[in-house]
C-alpha cells in the first residue's frame, strides 16, 4: 500500500492546483478483492525482505458507465489491463520498474494475451517516457472522476517479436 500511496502521493508534481491524492487505504477492499479473484496476477519486488514496489494485470473489462460491481463488466477477449505498477520513490531509476514491467508482460504473454492497455496520468511525463519506451501507444484520454485527473489510455501488442523490455 505504501508504494500506490507514494504514487498517487507524487501526482501532484503535475496535477492542477489544489489537487489531494486519493487515500490508498480507501480502496483497501476493493484492491483485496481484486488481488484474490484467480485472474488477478500480481508481482512484488522486494529488496531485504520489505517492499519497494509491485506489479499487477487482470483481464481487461468494457468501461460501462455505472456498471456496478467490476466483475459485472464484460471482459474483452484477448486483452490484458495493467492495473498498477508502483515503485517507492527511493528506488526510481534503479531498474525496479523495467523488471517489474519486463515480468509482466512476459506472463501476459504467457497467459495468451494478444494486447495490453493501461491508464496513466495524461500529464505524468516520467510515467508517459518509461511506457512509450516500452512499446506502449497512446490511444485516448479519459476524464478519472475517482483521481480528478485526466487519464491517458496506452495498448501495446503481446505477440511474438514484439518490443520487449527497453530500458
Amino acid at each position: 500500500m505504501a508504494d500506490v500511496q507514494a504514487g498517487f502521493d507524487s501526482y501532484a508534481e503535475f496535477a492542477p492546483e489544489g489537487w489531494e491524492p486519493p487515500a490508498a487505504e480507501q480502496d483497501r477492499a476493493s484492491m483485496s478483492e481484486l488481488l484474490s479473484d484467480p485472474d488477478t496476477w500480481a508481482v512484488i519486488a522486494l529488496t531485504r525482505g520489505r517492499p519497494v514496489g509491485h506489479v499487477a494485470f487482470l483481464p481487461a473489462r468494457e468501461r460501462v458507465p455505472d456498471a456496478g460491481h467490476w466483475s459485472d463488466r464484460p471482459r474483452i477477449p484477448g486483452l490484458a489491463h495493467l492495473w498498477q505498477l508502483f515503485v517507492l520513490p527511493d528506488w526510481w531509476g534503479r531498474g525496479v520498474a523495467p523488471l517489474l514491467h519486463g515480468a509482466a508482460v512476459a506472463e501476459m504473454s504467457a497467459r495468451g494475451f494478444e494486447q495490453a492497455r493501461l491508464y496513466t496520468p495524461s500529464a505524468h511525463a516520467r510515467a508517459r517516457r518509461f511506457y512509450e519506451r516500452r512499446a506502449w501507444t497512446a490511444q485516448e484520454d479519459l476524464w478519472n472522476e475517482r483521481l480528478r485527473l485526466l487519464l491517458t489510455e496506452y495498448t501495446r501488442p503481446l505477440s511474438a517479436g514484439a518490443v520487449g523490455d527497453i530500458p
